[in-house]
């Protein structure tokens, strides 16, 4: 009688077992295909960051929060994650023209109150949220 319970615990440990490698398989292949700044972009801790035309696919991590003027321009990126540039607030010109963005999240520029230019010609936008320029 106790044969089948044990049988279903092990069964069900193994399962939450493959459950949690594959979580943390999938946070580290996230990690992984992260681009750091510092391998592709040139200044990443300075006021001027230049990441032009560097064939990227995501906005490299590790741009520094000092961040007067980014450059993003002439590259892939089809996709912005909401929150890329939340800590970037001293951000005063950001150039994203030349890639191949669909749309921008909702949120994607609220923390960016120094922002005076912003760069979007030569993407695929054929609509911006509601209240995008507000903050």
């Amino acid at each position: 009688d106790m044969m089948p319970k044990m049988a279903l615990s092990r069964g069900f440990h193994f399962h939450v077992v493959l459950l949690v490698a594959a979580l943390v398989n999938s946070h580290f292949r996230t990690e992984v295909n992260a681009v750091n700044c510092t391998a592709v972009c040139d200044d990443c801790l300075a006021e001027i960051v230049s990441c032009y035309s560097r064939n990227l696919e995501s906005v490299p991590t590790g741009i520094g929060a000092q961040a007067k003027q980014l450059y993003l321009d002439q590259n892939q990126l089809s996709a912005l994650p909401t929150g890329i540039f939340h800590h970037m607030t001293n951000l005063q010109t950001l150039y994203l023209n030349e890639n191949q963005l669909s749309a921008l999240p909702t949120g994607i520029f609220d923390h960016l109150t120094n922002l005076r230019g912003l760069y979007l010609n030569g993407n695929q936008l054929s609509a911006l949220p509601t209240g995008i320029f507000d903050h």
